[in-house]
């Protein structure tokens, strides 16, 4: 781990930077690593538009090494997006109840899954990915995260609870997320 680490977190639909375990996570970052965890605010999140999401991610994004991204639902499409599209290397990468396919359960999102992602050129970015989610997650359930895992070539972190790991559910913490983190930064 360095000082010179940049970590980004991307929410999904409906959220904002102050909700579910993100404030939490960003207060861990600071307290036990001395990292800083910036969240960024992607726009109209209760009505996403990737071109929008897009140019939010070029603006607040810097590219350079030693480069992680946090993606939670939506955010992690858009974080594949991100990398596919930018000359990024050996980025980490966490994928929190995330996909990559059109979900029956958020048909509204389409949009983010029209343009497949070029696995063969993400995988080539990519220095370690995980993707986490739960056996009760209704939003996105699980096998959609198993596929997108898949798809990364990546651990997959089944948890027995915690639905879309959302403040709805009562997820106000994520201690997966955070050692997780904290075990690729010290890689």
């Amino acid at each position: 781990m360095t000082n010179q680490d940049n970590i980004y977190l991307l929410h999904g639909y409906t959220a904002s930077p102050q909700d579910n375990w993100f404030p939490w996570l960003r207060s861990m970052m600071q307290e036990k690593l001395g990292q800083e965890l910036q969240i960024l605010n992607l726009p109209n999140s209760d009505s996403p538009n990737p071109v929008g999401w897009n140019k939010t991610c070029d603006t607040e994004i810097n590219p350079q090494k030693n480069l992680t991204i946090i993606g939670h639902s939506l955010g992690c499409i858009q974080a594949l997006h991100y990398i596919e599209q930018h000359d990024v290397q050996n980025v980490n990468v966490i994928c929190v109840s995330g996909f990559d396919e059109t979900t029956h359960t958020l048909p509204q999102l389409k949009q983010f899954t029209a343009e497949p992602i070029d696995y063969k050129n993400v995988q080539s970015k990519i220095k370690q990915a995980v993707v986490i989610s739960a056996i009760d997650d209704t939003i996105v359930p699980s096998f959609y995260s198993e596929t997108l895992a898949r798809h990364l070539g990546c651990k997959f972190v089944l948890m027995p609870n915690g639905g879309h790991f959302i403040d709805q559910e009562n997820v106000l913490t994520l201690p997966v997320v955070y050692q997780e983190l904290r075990q690729m930064l010290a890689r």
